[in-house]
């Protein structure tokens, strides 16, 4: 009952705020460099991500808002003979993590001309979905694990109203129930509009 009045409370706050104040919408592709010990169980680049943000600037600078997205990385690693105690088992070797980062965010833009660079923190969590597939056999684990997420970008105005984006957000997850700390760097181009 209070995690649904907290959520209405800032879906409240966002959306009856003074219509005449600036609010920005994004829409990002993403691709994700594995790191930490998401690197162990992935060698390859996730060229498959898209994230959607939303901004509202409570002051000219400084804006709050929230971001989502959903990441997927897979890699097929070959055929693995692997033992756990007593059961050993052998076949093809193939890793999947689907990742769905959800952070509330806090931005600050260096507003000049056209360029707007930016400095933002997100907060909130990653629900990851890690399947692990030998020969016949297939692991999964399931988790929503705190995260934090530091980015820094850049937004350039090239028409009234429209924006490119470009990017950089570490998700740093912190290790949760089964799965390991499952962060990543991700690379974001995207586009912006501004009411």
């Amino acid at each position: 009952m209070m995690k649904k009045s907290f959520i209405v409370m800032i879906l409240a706050c966002l959306f009856s705020a003074n219509v005449d104040a600036q609010s920005k919408f994004a829409i990002n592709y993403s691709f994700g460099i594995p790191t930490s010990e998401t690197s162990d169980l992935f060698g390859e680049t996730s060229w498959r991500g898209v994230n959607l943000d939303f901004s509202y600037f409570l002051e000219e600078n400084i804006a709050i808002g929230f971001s989502g997205g959903w990441q997927v990385f897979d890699d097929g690693l070959g055929y693995v003979t692997e033992t756990d105690g007593t059961e050993t088992i052998s076949g093809q070797r193939y890793n999947y993590l689907n990742s769905v980062p959800l952070f509330f965010t806090g931005s600050y833009y260096l507003n000049t001309d056209a360029f707007s660079p930016y400095l933002s923190l997100g907060i909130g969590g990653v629900y990851n979905q890690l399947e692990e597939d030998i020969g016949l056999f297939s692991f999964e684990e399931d988790q929503l694990q705190f995260a934090l997420r530091p980015e820094l970008g850049l937004d350039y105005e090239f028409y009234y109203g429209f924006e490119i984006r470009a990017a950089v957000r570490y998700h740093y997850v912190f290790e949760g129930g089964d799965l390991p700390n499952l962060s990543y760097l991700g690379i974001v181009l995207g586009l912006v509009w501004s009411n």
